[in-house]
């Protein structure tokens, strides 16, 4: 797993995504790193909206395509840059909290390491899962590119003009991954916390003095996570409305360009393949981000009834005073929480505008 991290955050590294490389199991910073994502953030905004708009041409002349809908193609990829230019000039806020966060990090993975403990299941799937929609999203952006040229022969301008902007779109879904796994590993600190929290409890070999420095460690392990996970939220807050809001968009406006191009006679089934699972694939990638953060608080605030059974130290006492009052609530810029719930919400409100378009779309065409 870690691995697959280093090679991910190298890889946004190289998209200009951040400074920082991981060297060593760390994260180091220097002027060439500095120096080059500044670069490559000023290349990628000033040629992006050249390939964008290229693309949103060639899309408006597709068949398919209804000539009163032609701005659908300008509107989403207009929200496209506006998302990965936000991404890429507020990387120094995302930048900042990753020092921190790796602090955090050396210290679960110490404890866990001296207690023995292994990796939740449930965490190890949800690790997996978002890595493979990740890495789904970004081989069909580029491999797409490289199918349609071989079936439709397009021009090499084109073709390198395409890839050079999906390759740009998968600063959209590695931005998404990296809030992702931050707040994964503050589920980590925190499952660790409970589960080790019931072993001191029930241990009855444990002495009154050991059990009373183990659960001051635990307690300052529990207030060290609950703050990064404010802090991540902090940073990450506008950059997830605005992901939210390009993901809202792509939703509703590549699911009517989806549903119109595959009734279409000569769109291939390879076509609507392709289509149908990019499209669900995504749905898939972004209800991760917040089923994360709804682990996060459920980890946090879990019930330690088991604990008030028999006689209580001062420091048992404390802890649990401390951990009962203590609630994380991630809301995303103060505007809402990141939760299922949301995601559900958020899935009604696409369905609804959706069929708004297709409705506009019937009523056109029958003109």
């Amino acid at each position: 797993m870690r691995l697959i991290v280093q090679i991910l955050n190298t890889y946004g590294f190289i998209m200009g995504m951040t400074s920082y490389l991981t060297i060593e199991g760390g994260f180091r910073q220097t002027r060439i790193t500095q120096t080059y994502a500044v670069v490559v953030n000023a290349i990628t905004l000033i040629l992006l909206p050249i390939g964008f708009l290229k693309s949103a041409q060639l899309m408006t002349m597709a068949q398919w395509l209804p000539s009163y809908m032609w701005i659908t193609p300008y509107v989403l990829f207009s929200i496209n840059y506006a998302v990965i230019a936000y991404t890429l000039i507020s990387r120094c806020f995302r930048d900042a909290m990753l020092m921190d966060l790796q602090f955090v990090i050396i210290q679960i993975n110490r404890e866990m390491t001296r207690t023995g403990k292994r990796l939740n299941s449930k965490l190890r799937q949800l690790f997996l899962v978002k890595t493979f929609t990740l890495s789904y999203l970004c081989l069909s952006y580029f491999l797409g590119i490289i199918v349609y040229q071989s079936l439709f022969k397009l021009p090499w301008s084109e073709a390198w003009i395409g890839f050079l902007v999906n390759l740009f779109l998968s600063i959209l879904i590695l931005v998404t991954y990296f809030y992702f796994i931050s707040f994964w590993q503050i589920a980590r600190g925190f499952d660790f916390v409970n589960e080790r929290f019931k072993e001191v409890i029930s241990d009855q070999s444990i002495g009154s003095k050991s059990q009373a420095e183990e659960i001051r460690s635990l307690w300052a392990l529990h207030a060290t996570l609950s703050r990064t996970a404010l802090e991540i939220n902090r940073h990450y807050g506008p950059q997830m409305l605005a992901s939210r809001f390009d993901y809202f968009i792509f939703s509703i406006i590549y699911g009517y360009i989806g549903t119109v191009s595959m009734n279409y006679d000569q769109t291939t089934s390879m076509e609507k393949f392709y289509g149908a699972l990019l499209y669900w694939t995504r749905s898939v990638d972004f209800f991760m981000n917040d089923y994360i953060c709804d682990l996060v608080t459920e980890y946090q605030s879990q019930p330690k009834y088991f604990a008030s059974k028999g006689t209580m130290s001062n420091e048992l006492s404390s802890f649990l005073i401390y951990d009962s009052s203590t609630r994380l609530e991630l809301m995303v810029c103060g505007l809402y929480p990141a939760n299922r719930n949301r995601w559900l919400q958020m899935v009604a409100s696409i369905v609804v505008y959706s069929i708004t378009l297709l409705q506009f779309h019937l009523v056109m065409r029958n003109k």
